[in-house]
């Protein structure tokens, strides 16, 4: 992609984005100018030929920019879509560019960014110091890729955000990654351009109200590119050697990196056309390091011959000199770490040293050499027998909240399978730790062999191999011997946690429903029963879906938890509390239309709603506390009841408030009225309610009597389960339309995403 294919400027399309004030955020966090420079991103687009309505703008300006920017973009013909939340973001990636057809995708960002534990993110306009709402590049570089279905062949992606550590952005709250659905990948061309290196600042030229590396990027793209198909290479090259002298003069000390895609499994292409720019020095310092190990040619060449042969590097088998081996250790996929195994593998760990020195300062494409690679391909097609869930429940584990994950579900998990899973773990190469420095994390690859031969101990034979696979990998990697030990004492915990866990596995679903459109944007998690929530892997996971396909979606999530069905989870649905009483999943059916037989979730699963927090961090704060008070005492059978006659006055909140250890309310009227009694339940920590979903007038005493409200609670949701399926065989002798809310506050709940939902003031009014 060094020159891009000709696109007419009409088949181009944008997505640009300059966030320059945090709403939620201290006032420290705007960041002035980053929509100027969006705005002249734009600009450049445009008098190129790109049609306006190609181009969607996105800005969060500050209040004094705002007008001068839309003015500037009205200009150019183009109209400013100012943008508050995540989902405002979220909704053009995942709703509107999804429909766009053209052959070359542009995407700028300017705006706040940070270094997780597994790459780059970015804040979203709504994220704040407590809540550090973020975008993940990986994951919106992956979601992309399937848009070369519509010709979108062509990616290239601009990226104007810090890439500093996470505790550089204070303490208060961890980064949550709003996630984007799973994306099912296409081959796409992509070329990345960041504005710094991992752990570094991108700086802000305060006086000139701009990026400095976008200042850079736009004046070069309007010199050099005014036709819209840029030599990357060269631009790199310009913006890298740009801050080359900067750092030389005392300027800003960022050094811009690029990184390109080619292949299905997202790892970066290694023919010559794609291969990353080699920065200078690190060639010159490989150079030093080959003339000095390897003074003899022939010497040079034997080495070289063995890599390309491994390695399928042909231009340093057809030429080979110092200048192209260095360029092929530093740029080919899996090199770096051949030779070093090669030069091991000779007894020669004295020439092999200062190889892993060079690749743990320049980070060069490909975690496993091809030694290491076809060793854990022979020992895992040879892995005991495991089910989804367990490779599922490590991966959450080792790798929390992470997507781009995903294994089919069936009885057990073949050796190939093992090894995609594996592939894709490659993706996530640790780093230096954040508290010590010097200190490298062990990457996911080895974090999952070591979980998996903790867990399946009982294959000593096994087990002995793939923790020496581990070994000398995480010794190549420069990975100590304590941090290993350390991962292998915390991974034997969690195994022995997992094997001994009592608790039952749970799906949870968070629903946002829209009315008008009569759809629901269902977020999946899947606890295999340790407590632990990840996102479940899917395309339909967090989009618009009618019941049908949401039911659907849920029956996967169930299925990639359990063997068979004697192991199913309980399906927790977490609504806001305004959407409780009306949202009916019970009556969802996931059955094709024309289906014999129908699939009735509530019939089908042990169904639970639990209510979402609440915006108001005090009122939040207070029901949890009451949470947990209730539910300790959930064992005593008591239940409070609310009839009619608590509808008057303050009775309700009278009869609730009146012994603050029961756990359990029956609501034993309909309607509005049914519904603020509820709604109060919720609000004042019932972690128990149990009501009539469809009942529109006062109820009998005897109405709950087939479900047992006062009866064992971890079994209520089956009672419930079972009396559906009573309603389907005998709905006239079966009046109840059971909904019940159970709420265990020790259960972790999902992160909430940035949907919309009530405002702290709307919950005061519901009250």
């Amino acid at each position: 992609m060094a020159g891009l294919n000709r696109v007419a400027p009409t088949d181009i399309h944008a997505v640009v984005v300059g966030l320059e004030r945090y709403p939620r955020a201290p006032r420290d966090w705007s960041l002035r100018g980053a929509g100027k420079d969006a705005v002249r991103f734009a600009r450049w687009l445009t008098r190129g030929g790109v049609p306006p309505q190609n181009i969607t703008l996105l800005l969060s300006p500050m209040r004094e920019s705002g007008p001068l920017l839309e003015a500037a973009a009205a200009n150019e013909g183009l109209t400013c879509r100012q943008v508050a939340s995540a989902h405002d973001v979220r909704r053009v990636f995942i709703d509107e560019f999804r429909q766009a057809a053209g052959g070359l995708l542009y995407v700028y960002w300017g705006g706040h960014g940070v270094l997780g534990e597994d790459g780059r993110l970015l804040f979203h306009p709504d994220a704040s110091a407590e809540d550090k709402l973020c975008l993940s590049v990986e994951e919106l570089r992956v979601f992309l890729t399937q848009m070369a279905s519509h010709g979108f062949r062509q990616q290239v992606l601009f990226f104007d955000a810090c890439a500093t550590f996470v505790e550089e952005h204070g303490s208060e709250s961890a980064p949550v990654v709003v996630p984007l659905p799973q994306a099912r990948r296409e081959t796409a061309q992509q070329f990345l351009l960041h504005a710094s290196r991992d752990g570094q600042a991108a700086e802000q030229d305060d006086v000139a109200e701009s990026g400095a590396f976008s200042t850079v990027l736009l004046q070069w793209l309007e010199e050099h590119a005014a036709d819209l198909h840029p030599d990357l290479t060269a631009l790199h090259h310009a913006v890298r050697q740009h801050f080359e002298k900067q750092r030389a003069a005392n300027g800003p000390t960022q050094t811009p990196v690029t990184c390109r895609y080619l292949t299905l499994d997202g790892t970066e292409d290694d023919t010559e056309t794609y291969t990353a720019p080699v920065d200078p020095t690190a060639r010159l310092e490989v150079m030093g390091v080959l003339e000095t190990m390897f003074p003899n040619a022939g010497e040079l060449k034997v080495h070289a011959a063995r890599v390309a042969r491994a390695c399928g590097a042909a231009r340093l088998a057809d030429a080979c000199s110092t200048r192209t081996f260095a360029e092929v250790l530093l740029s080919t996929p899996r090199a770096m770490a051949t030779l070093i195994d090669l030069l091991s593998h000779d007894a020669v760990s004295a020439t092999a040293e200062p190889f892993r020195t060079l690749a743990l300062a320049h980070v060069p494409p490909g975690l496993l050499s091809v030694g290491d690679y076809a060793d854990l391909r022979e020992l895992l097609m040879k892995a005991p027998e495991m089910s989804p869930a367990t490779v599922a429940a490590i991966t959450q584990h080792i790798l929390p909240g992470a997507s781009g994950v995903q294994m089919e579900t069936g009885s057990t998990v073949s050796g190939a399978q093992l090894l995609a899973h594996v592939e894709n773990l490659e993706q996530h190469p640790g780093g230096r730790s954040h508290t010590n420095p010097r200190r490298r994390t062990a990457p996911a690859v080895i974090r999952f062999t070591e979980h998996l031969a903790a867990v399946f101990d009982q294959y000593p034979g096994w087990c002995r191999k793939l923790n020496k696979w581990g070994e000398r990998v995480a010794d190549r990697l420069g990975v100590d011997a304590t941090t290993l030990e350390d991962l292998r004492t915390a991974a034997q915990a969690w195994a022995r946690l997992l094997t001994q866990s009592s608790a039952t596995p749970r799906v949870v679903v968070q629903v946002y429903p829209d009315p008008a459109a009569q759809t629901f944007t269902c977020v999946v998690w899947s606890d295999p029963g340790t407590g632990e929530l990840a996102r479940y892997a899917h395309d339909d996971n967090g989009i618009p879906l009618a019941p049908a396909r949401a039911v659907r979606l849920i029956e996967r999530a169930i299925r990639s938890l359990s063997v068979s069905d004697n192991q199913a989870p309980v399906v927790e649905i977490v609504l806001e509390a305004a959407d409780m009483l009306s949202v009916p999943v019970h009556t969802w059916n996931g059955a094709d239309p024309g289906h014999v037989v129908p699939l009735l979730l509530a019939v089908r699963r042990r169904l639970a709603l639990r209510c979402a927090p609440l915006a108001s961090t005090e009122a939040e704060e207070g029901r949890r506390a009451m949470l947990a008070r209730r539910w300790h005492g959930r064992a005593d059978g008591k239940a409070v009841y609310l009839d009619q006659i608590h509808a008057q006055g303050y009775s309700a909140y009278g009869r609730l408030e009146a012994d603050q250890d029961v756990a359990r309310v029956v609501v034993r009227t309909g309607g509005d009225d049914a519904a603020r009694m509820i709604q109060l339940a919720l609000y004042l920590g019932y972690p128990v309610i149990l009501w009539d979903h469809e009942a529109a007038q006062a109820l009998s005493d005897t109405y709950f009597v087939p479900l047992d409200p006062e009866g064992t609670i971890p079994e209520l949701p089956e009672r419930v389960r079972r009396y559906w399926a009573k309603v389907c065989e005998d709905p006239v002798g079966h009046p109840v339309r059971p909904a019940l809310v159970l709420e265990d506050p020790e259960r972790q709940m999902p992160p909430a995403p940035a949907m919309p939902r009530p405002s702290a003031r709307d919950e005061a009014s519901m009250r």
